[in-house]
């Protein structure tokens, strides 16, 4: 008899990035990281096991193949093994909105919403409860920062040496520092993982782990200070950090785009006016801007103003289940 679940994991923004990693078959990093959720991108999955002839893997309804699949079933194969089952399986999964971007952290949310719907229908939670530190180390070998999207709102990753000591924990929510994010979609073809190994080329690439680890405790005081100014512009210079390290591996990797740097420029005119904002890039060009509630709705018009489309979030939760 086939046994399924669903499950729904918010994207987020990652404010001390991850840049390659230490073991990628576990997907452990070289230091640890920090994120928050938004709550306006998420995905949705659905996972059924049952007497099928082969897994089978499905984004907006195409079929994945090579190695995006090869990310998902991993997560699926840890669940086997933690069930004692072998049934095979089909996973369905969906982002919202239906948008092409590159940096939006889709990934992080279909590893968060994949883990979960399976370890529901593996029926785990029986064994376990529904135990969210598991869920991040299952979530991780999808996408590392999926672990953080899986406990939401301000969330650390402690980087860990093997798996059982490299997963996520919540550090902050809304009631430390609120904060709205406008998010400018924007795309790359390239993917993240490229990005990752090219960072290990460069010869920056201990001084940007070192530099990591010594922002996070930075940040994460920021954050339960409910600190902005010092939040924004510690996020500020991760993010220049981690293009720096990218551009300077053996590839010469450039992530932004020309309208990365225009948003950027908006962002800065905004400051210089008064307006608290801050810019923020993953690995990709769409472009987070961070701000104060109050003083959203003008950032996102600017933005509006200067011919983009824009996203308007808040701090969103942890991964869960659909009914």
């Amino acid at each position: 008899m086939a046994r399924g679940a669903a499950a729904k994991a918010y994207t987020m923004q990652a404010l001390v990035k991850y840049h390659g990693l230490r073991n990628w078959s576990l997907r452990i990093p070289y230091h640890d990281s920090i994120s928050v959720n938004t709550d306006v991108a998420y995905t949705t999955a659905r996972v059924t096991f049952g007497s099928y002839e082969s897994d089978k893997v499905l984004s907006g309804g195409v079929e994945l193949e090579g190695r995006p699949r090869e990310r998902v079933i991993a997560v699926i194969d840890k669940v086997r093994a933690l069930a004692g089952i072998d049934d095979r399986c089909i996973v369905e999964a969906e982002n919202h909105p239906r948008i092409r971007a590159k940096g939006m952290g889709f990934s992080s949310s279909a590893g968060a919403a994949i883990a979960a719907a399976a370890y529901k229908a593996a029926s785990l939670d029986k064994k376990f409860g529904w135990d969210l530190k598991l869920l991040s180390r299952i979530a991780r070998l999808l996408a590392g920062s999926a672990c953080r999207s899986v406990v939401g709102a301000y969330a650390k990753w402690l980087a860990g040496t093997s798996d059982e000591d490299s997963y996520a924990i919540r550090i902050g929510d809304a009631t430390d520092l609120d904060i709205r994010h406008i998010i400018v979609p924007l795309w790359l073809d390239i993917s993240t993982e490229t990005a990752h190994r090219e960072a290990e080329t460069s010869p920056f690439l201990w001084a940007r782990v070192e530099s990591a680890n010594r922002r996070c405790i930075e940040l994460e005081r920021a954050i339960k200070d409910g600190d902005f100014k010092r939040f924004g512009e510690l996020v500020e210079r991760d993010s220049l950090e981690l293009h720096a390290v990218t551009m300077t591996g053996t590839q010469a990797t450039i992530l932004m785009t020309p309208e990365s740097l225009r948003v950027i420029e908006i962002v800065k005119r905004l400051r210089g006016k008064g307006v608290a904002a801050y810019f923020s890039m993953q690995t990709g060009p769409t472009v987070y801007v961070n701000t104060l509630p109050e003083d959203a709705e003008r950032v996102a018009e600017e933005i509006r103003a200067g011919g983009f489309d824009v996203l308007v979030s808040g701090i969103g939760g942890e991964v869960e289940v659909l009914g």
